[in-house]
């Protein structure tokens, strides 16, 4: 628990940008902007180019810090992310809504365990990387996380060439805090792009970038019914009653 609350205390020192955040999704230049990528490291550009030379942004600010990932950043457009967030914007002039994305290193045996029988389960389950995603609103010069939306937020991930081949297909997979994984399947036909839907943020959660062979993830793809939004399937790996952490 310590822990947790040092890494959150250490999110909510962060300097706070300029407020005005202006979106345009996608962009048509790949330019690194302090106001939307928050404080992004200048070595990372976090920018999705798709296979028709598009280039993504994020529509939040985000502070991007996996060097483990080409890219990941939230497509769903800015006023519906601060809808889910709650931010106050009417009461506090400074306040926005963000995304952290970094590396998860700490993530625990057991999720460990987790991640490996979940790849088991699949044709060709090979780990590309791990990362943690939490959704934060700012406001009162305070960085307060938001570990769940009632309505999943989009994102996408560049697929690196180091493991790109056409023959496979590419996921996440979210650890859930009951003992469940749930594949977030590829939800567009791009192969150089995966976009997947998520309403889970909390503390030290942990996301995996993963490839199959081609048609792998095809079981777990979410079943489209008219007026009824998909959930991803979860799928029973380990059985626990409390939350994925890292061990002590």
């Amino acid at each position: 628990m310590k822990k947790t609350l040092k890494k959150l205390t250490a999110l909510a020192t962060v300097v706070a940008l300029a407020a005005t955040i202006f979106v345009a999704n996608p962009i048509s230049v790949q330019a690194k902007n302090s106001w939307i990528d928050g404080d992004t490291p200048e070595k990372f550009e976090n920018r999705v180019k798709s296979s028709f030379g598009v280039i993504y942004r994020p529509t939040v600010r985000t502070n991007y810090h996996a060097s483990s990932m080409k890219a990941l950043l939230p497509s769903t457009p800015q006023a519906l992310i601060d809808i889910e967030t709650g931010v106050n914007v009417s009461q506090y002039d400074d306040a926005f809504s963000c995304v952290f994305v970094d590396d998860n290193t700490e993530y625990g045996e057991l999720a460990d365990v987790a991640l490996d029988n979940a790849l088991a389960a699949i044709d060709g389950g090979t780990r590309v990387s791990i990362v943690t995603i939490n959704l934060m609103k700012y406001e009162g010069k305070a960085y307060k996380l938001v570990p769940n939306t009632l309505n999943d937020i989009e994102f996408k991930v560049a697929i690196p060439k180091s493991v790109y081949e056409s023959y496979r297909s590419y996921a996440m997979i979210r650890l859930n805090p009951d003992g469940t994984v749930s594949y977030l399947t590829d939800l567009d036909n791009d192969p150089a792009t995966l976009t997947f839907k998520t309403n889970y943020f909390g503390a030290y959660n942990v996301y995996g970038f993963v490839y199959g062979a081609a048609g792998a993830f095809d079981a777990y793809k979410p079943v489209v019914q008219p007026g009824i939004t998909p959930v991803p399937v979860a799928v029973p790996i380990y059985q626990t009653t409390v939350p994925v952490v890292p061990v002590q």
